[in-house]
């Protein structure tokens, strides 16, 4: 079961106040009411059982935790400071005793943590108030329960069929909290092979392995990780030599029960996230819809290595793929032809393509969507498609970088500090989007930089890669940072590069 930590709202005190303190100000009140008397004492911080946590998104996709708390009158304020105990010997902290002027902060969230928030009351010295003696800390946790997948195991089948046995019990727990996920978690440095499609169904999971210490999957021939809703995986490395499947993460359009969105494709509204994850030798796609007419509201990789040996001759192999030549909506062939990814994100992150680029076809795109108008989809143009201090190298060199990408102003592109190595015609994402273009730079080798790419995109630079090393820049999952270097001559890009 679910075991994050939200505590219930407390009284609803703090937003009383607040509303207390508009209407006195609307009404000319001085500043006396606001302080409701309290002068010349010590003032107390906030009781733990009053500090309340809820979820929230910001403008730019990311989730948030919020805390809360009551308003303590006299006060001058708060001082927050929030530290991720996830290591006990190596605390991180988050938030660096920061005041607030509030009874609320918002800081990132990060899945499976575990927090320790502090909230200490400052003194007023208008109303000689001083503040609180000390901090009242509480714990907050992201961590979820999950089920441990033993060393040796082949994941596939052994997913599916757990997902399977516990599908009735797991649709009531998504009734009963809408954030309701599972997990499966790998042993530190275990190996595993996938086989076959690992089917997790209509509930969304975490695959989970060990920072510093992943485990190693080696994908066969038949193998993916096939949803029908919500997937995050973190800290988890895959060998995709042997694969042949259309994609490492390829939808399941197999199924007949799939919720649909507005415009009658089928929906997948909880994220779809790689984190901090290394691919080895991937031939086809990192993620791809397949023959299903999909709604995907997210699609993010964050903090990742994906080497490919892609030789870009099949139009499937299009590395993250919102296009469907088959349009199937909950069995029905041809039901829908639109479809497409709501936002998508590519962040702090180094993909290359060894495969030579004198040799590679043009069969696919980095990015593509099955139509551009993505409103028929999602009811909404509000998308975004962020690239951001990321490095891609032969992606894709003698194809667009992208196809029916959305094509009104309310869809941003954001590309910012990231490097584009013998990639082809990225304004080909343009289509009547808005661009938010900074600090980019852009080499051309199988073509020539293209004169928008150059005028609009990034700045046409010579980054130092070695045409040779690139074709033999085969991923070593055991090895620091994948046994490669990537630092390019223009200082940006992939940060791991940078430090």
């Amino acid at each position: 079961m679910k075991k994050m930590t939200f505590r219930k709202l407390f009284g609803g005190l703090c937003c009383a106040a607040m509303a207390m303190f508009a209407v006195s100000c609307a009404q000319g009140v001085d500043d006396e009411t606001w302080s409701a008397g309290i002068s010349g004492v010590q003032l107390e911080s906030p009781a733990a059982e009053s500090i309340v946590f809820s979820l929230a998104t910001d403008a730019s996709g990311n989730e948030q935790v919020k805390v809360e708390w009551p308003v303590e009158m006299g006060a001058g304020g708060y001082e927050v400071t929030v530290i991720n105990q996830n290591d006990p010997t190596n605390p991180v902290v988050v938030v660096d005793h920061q005041t607030v002027d509030g009874c609320s902060l918002l800081f990132p969230l990060e899945e499976d943590t575990n927090y320790a928030v502090s909230v200490l009351t400052l003194g007023n010295e208008r109303y000689n108030n001083s503040g609180a003696a000390e901090a009242t800390t509480v714990s907050y946790s992201s961590v979820i329960g999950g089920q441990t997948i033993p060393a040796g195991t082949e994941i596939g089948q052994y997913i599916t069929d757990w997902m399977t046995a516990h599908a009735e019990e797991y649709a009531a727990a998504v009734a009963a909290d809408a954030n309701f996920e599972w997990a499966f978690d790998l042993e530190a440095g275990a190996a595993y092979t996938l086989d076959v499609a690992a089917k997790s169904g209509l509930v969304p999971i975490r695959l989970r392995g060990v920072l510093g210490n992943r485990p190693i999957v080696t994908v066969g021939e038949k193998g993916s990780l096939s949803p029908a809703s919500g997937l995050k995986i973190k800290n988890v490395n895959f060998d995709c030599t042997s694969m042949t499947s259309r994609a490492l993460i390829e939808m399941d359009y197999s199924r007949t029960d799939v919720p649909l969105t507005s415009g009658g494709q089928m929906a997948c509204t909880s994220p779809i996230r790689i984190e901090s994850c290394w691919v080895k030798e991937l031939t086809t796609s990192l993620f791809n819809i397949s023959d299903g007419a999909w709604g995907i509201d997210e699609f993010r990789m964050s903090d990742c290595l994906v080497q490919l040996n892609c030789k870009n001759g099949d139009q499937w192999h299009t590395f993250i793929n919102g296009w469907s030549g088959t349009g199937y909506v909950n069995g029905k062939a041809g039901a829908s032809w639109y479809g497409g990814i709501l936002k998508t994100y590519v962040l702090n992150s180094t993909i290359w393509n060894r495969y030579p680029s004198a040799s590679v076809g043009n069969k696919n795109y980095f990015i593509r969507f099955s139509n551009q108008s993505i409103d028929k989809c999602f009811g909404t143009y509000n998308g975004v498609f962020d690239i951001k201090n990321s490095t891609l190298i032969r992606m894709m060199p003698n194809k667009d970088f992208g196809n029916n990408i959305a094509n009104k102003p309310a869809y941003v592109i954001t590309f910012e500090d990231s490097c584009f190595h013998d990639c082809y015609r990225l304004q080909k994402v343009k289509r009547g989007g808005t661009l938010v273009m900074s600090g980019n730079t852009i080499q051309g080798v199988r073509n020539s930089v293209d004169s928008t790419d150059k005028k609009e995109f990034a700045t046409e630079s010579n980054h130092g890669f070695d045409e040779s090393y690139i074709d033999n820049a085969i991923l070593d999952l055991t090895a620091a940072n994948g046994g490669v270097n990537f630092t390019p001559a223009t200082g940006n890009g992939d940060p791991r590069w940078l430090n």
